[in-house]
This record gives structure tokens, sequence and C-alpha cells, in this order.
């Protein structure tokens, strides 16, 4: 993938991608992402371009949504750039939010197994939920504090049982696991 990404960073200028991306916010006047015919009609106002601006609107609302997104916009502006290119100059200015990214991300077997065998362990009653005491030494042990041991308890007790299931101790540790 990095010979794709070197190849069309010398095909393409990012800063003229950025600065393309400056124009359409500025005429994207609601900050929707999009611009519609009313937003193009007003951006081009103050051109020789205003009169037609309802025939550059249907020229560029190729998905005939009403609707011109930037990725319509770059494709009338690179107009032989590649359905791969023109993904990829889309993610120089919507780059993927770092949520998205963990998401992808999943616990192991081995990690699973680790997280199972720490709850059953710190699970003194058996009950198979852990109590905010078992909790707290089974996190203290692990190197967290109390004031996050206690966050994170009201945060990830969903069920309002004020105890933590094995589930919703999956979920907790699970950001733990992933940044490391």
């Amino acid at each position: 993938m990095s010979g794709a990404l070197s190849k069309i960073s010398k095909k393409y200028n990012k800063k003229e991608i950025f600065a393309l991306k400056a124009v359409f916010d500025e005429a994207d006047a609601d900050g929707s992402g999009e611009i519609d015919s009313s937003e193009l009609r007003r951006a081009l106002s103050k051109s020789s371009l205003s009169a037609a601006a309802v025939d550059m609107f249907k020229a560029l609302d190729k998905d005939g949504s009403k609707r011109i997104g930037f990725d319509e916009y770059l494709k009338a502006y690179y107009k032989f750039a590649s359905p791969a290119e023109i993904k990829e100059l889309m993610l120089w200015v919507y780059p993927p939010k770092e949520e998205e990214v963990v998401e992808q991300r999943k616990l192991s077997d081995a990690q699973k197994a680790e997280i199972k065998s720490i709850f059953v362990l710190y699970d003194a009653n058996n009950n198979g939920l852990l109590e905010k005491k078992e909790l707290f030494e089974a996190l203290t042990a692990s190197g967290y504090d109390d004031e996050e041991i206690e966050e994170m308890f009201e945060e990830y007790d969903q069920d309002g049982s004020h105890a933590i299931d094995f589930d919703e101790f999956c979920a907790m540790l699970e950001s733990s696991y992933l940044d490391s």
C-alpha cells in the first residue's frame, strides 16, 4: 500500500487538496459537509460564474442527491482520477477517527483468557460478579489508583447492579489491552 501512497503523493499536491477543501468548506455555509444549490449560488454570487451556478451544480452532482460532497468536488477538479485515487485524497482531508481504528482491533484469545483468569481469581465469593471491593483488589494489584477504579466502576456497571459482571469487566479492560 505504501507504493500506492507514494504514487498518489507524487501525482497530487497535498497543499492543493487542502486548498480545495478550504474553498469547499467556505461554500458549505451550514457546515453539513455537503453543498446544496443555494450554497453554491451564494458562493458564486460575487463572481462572473453566478449565472452558471445552476448548470454547474447539475454537472457536479453526479449522484443526483441534490447535494455535492467533497468527493464529487474532487472528481470534477481531477477528471481523470480513479475512484481509488479519489478515495485516498479524501483520506487526506478526512482521516479515520481514532475510535474507528480502535474498534477494528479485537482482543486476542490469550488476552481474553488472561482477563477471565483475573476475573475468576478476584471473584472471592464465586458469584460471577465483582463487587466494588473485589474490583478494587483486582485493579489495585494491576496498578490502577483508587480514583481510576471508582471512575471505571461507575462507567462500566452498565446495568446498575453495583457489581461488574464478566462482560462488563472485559469491556472495561479491553481498552487497556488495546492501548498497550
